[in-house]
């Protein structure tokens, strides 16, 4: 948590140990030259929009998801490829046994290449873990924009440039637990410890503020040095904060005189490397989050749902919070934004009657139903909701269904789901953007019910309402089907086609017969079920199939086509479920 930064305070005391005799002023200027002809780009910093009261939005500090593991790697790649193959520097410095540096393959180590282990953070293992993926997870776990640890790698010991770190270098690497009047405690040694640290400090800081450099009017100093004075600065945000929570001083006019060079000596860098480094590694420091009201103007949405049952509903999404109470049929949350959902909440506008939990990012389900306007989630935890079920109780189950839908990262909106269950994904650490609920009037008692014909099984039992229907992963044909409607309607409201092995499509049949051949050993290859006079109107039919080498299908409706034809794929195995409109 050094004063200076990068700019004055490397002045690496490796080398005291390292140069004797008459060559010590020779091989100091080659090192210098070489170790920072990366690190002092005077002409590229800019301090025009620098404000000590706000060097970094706590939009920035908090973008967790900026980039990925496979970013930061790639960017430290581009930034030093360790390109170092002075073998003979190698031989002199390793002379110094005070420090340990890392040669391999014929180059110097540096930190785009290196890997920590888990008893010895810091140099020279050939397993563990990558920097790259050290910093990602730090980022996910306390929710910090991973440009800020690359940024604080370099500002701190330089270590994005540094084309020959040691084991120095990578034990104190982000400066955590580096005062300027002590030397480092040992408690944070080692690459892994010290982002980590430095990570969770930020975090604690953005969530709780700063005992020490609270938002509003602070006596901030130039430097270590209480002579060099300050001045009062007015810290508008926590982020902020946390810079100066991790390093106490403001740059004075020398030093943002300087650019990325060095000024009096009452200058410090820290502060003003960090902001330096942000902008022109990143740009957009103090980039803000936009209004949730431009992200909705912006937004693609879907049509409101009528809904029987007025109700109300709120969503809680990253980095907005609870959204605001809107009314039941509307689209909940937000899409095309990458914003998880973390939390919902649902209550009827008279009475009660309606019960939801989630399927939670670590956790899994919750362990009971939340009613009637309670909180299900974990709001402001940073864990994606990943599936839901809601359902309704006592009266309301008697005379109204509930039906749901979600928009999923990666899918889009799925299928709409009914009574209890789950809309979403589980296990494909998918996240949950928006939600769609109506409550509509119970209509006609509708299943449908269905029994397949299977290679060497023959007619198997008769299953129901979206159950399995076949077999999978026993590559067995599914040969013929006999599809029916139960409760308050007639089987004559349905019917369906099959396209066989030989035959292509044969004829419609009406519920209750068979579909496809039996005895002929013809596979089933494709289908379409349709609903007729008049149910159609009130009701979806939907279906998929499970077909050779492919597995499942997506789900198709109303007469449309599932499986395959010319392929000479068979059908192994379907479901199929009616929905109210």
């Amino acid at each position: 948590m050094s004063s200076s930064g990068l700019a004055v305070r490397r002045r690496d005391t490796r080398l005291r140990y390292l140069l004797i005799g008459i060559f010590v002023g020779v091989f100091l200027f080659v090192f210098m030259t070489q170790r920072y002809k990366d690190d002092n780009n005077a002409d590229a910093a800019s301090f025009a929009g620098f404000d000590p009261g706000y060097i970094i939005s706590d939009y920035q500090m908090g973008n967790y998801n900026s980039m990925t593991e496979a970013d930061i790697q790639a960017w430290l790649t581009a930034k030093n490829p360790c390109d170092n193959r002075d073998y003979g520097y190698y031989q002199r410095l390793s002379a110094n046994v005070k420090y340990i540096w890392h040669w391999d393959n014929g180059h110097f180590v540096c930190l785009s290449e290196e890997r920590f282990g888990n008893n010895d953070n810091e140099i020279g293992f050939q397993y563990g873990e990558s920097a790259a993926h050290i910093i990602w997870q730090a980022a996910q776990d306390y929710r910090i924009n991973p440009q800020v640890l690359l940024v604080l790698l370099q500002k701190e010991t330089g270590l994005i440039t540094d084309r020959i770190p040691n084991n120095s270098d990578y034990r104190k690497a982000t400066g955590y637990g580096c005062p300027d009047t002590a030397a480092c405690s040992s408690k944070y040694y080692g690459f892994k410890n010290q982002i980590r640290n430095a990570a969770a400090l930020y975090r604690y800081v953005l969530d709780n503020g700063s005992r020490y450099y609270p938002v509003g009017n602070n006596y901030v100093q130039y430097n270590p040095n209480a002579g060099c004075g300050g001045t009062v600065v007015n810290i508008k945000n926590r982020a902020t904060s946390s810079l100066y929570q991790y390093t106490p001083y403001q740059p004075n006019a020398m030093a943002l005189a300087a650019g990325y060079g060095t000024g009096d000596a009452c200058s410090s860098y820290g502060n003003r490397n960090f902001y330096s480094y942000f902008q022109d590694w990143f740009g957009g420091v103090t980039k803000e989050l936009p209004s949730i009201q431009s992200i909705m103007a912006n937004m693609v949405r879907v049509p409101d749902e009528s809904t029987s049952v007025a109700f109300e509903q709120n969503a809680f999404v990253r980095d907005y919070g609870w959204l605001g109470v809107i009314d039941g049929g509307k689209m909940l949350g937000t899409t095309g934004h990458n914003l998880r959902m973390e939390a919902l909440s649902l209550k009827l506008k008279e009475g009660s009657g309606i019960e939801y939990r989630s399927h939670i990012q670590e956790i899994g389900w919750e362990n009971n139903m939340i009613r009637d306007g309670g909180t299900s989630g974990l709001p402001g935890s940073g864990l994606r909701i990943e599936a839901v079920q809601i359902n309704l109780y006592g009266e309301m189950a008697k005379k109204y269904d509930v039906l749901y839908r979600v928009h999923v990262e990666n899918i889009g909106w799925m299928d709409w789901m009914r009574n209890g269950e789950v809309a979403g994904t589980t296990g494909q650490s998918l996240k949950i953007e928006a939600v769609q609920i109506k409550i509509v009037e119970k209509q006609e008692n509708v299943n449908v019910e269905y029994a397949g014909h299977v290679e060497d099984y023959g007619w198997m039992n008769w299953v129901r309402n979206g159950e399995l229907a076949g077999t999978t992963g026993q590559w067995k044909r599914m040969e013929a089907i006999n599809i029916k409607l139960s409760g308050s309607v007639a089987n004559n409201n349905l019917r369906y086609k099959v396209h066989a092995q030989d035959f292509g499509w044969m004829d419609w049949v009406i519920g209750g017969n068979v579909g496809g051949t039996t005895g002929l050993s013809k596979r089933m290859e494709a289908i379409m079920i349709e609903l007729t006079n008049g149910l159609e109107l009130k009701y979806d039919i939907y279906y998929r199939v499970h077909v050779q080498d492919y597995g499942w299908m997506s789900w198709v409706k109303n007469g449309e086509i599932a499986g395959t034809t010319g392929q000479a794929k068979r059908i192994e195995a379907i479901e199929i479920k009616i929905m109210n409109k």
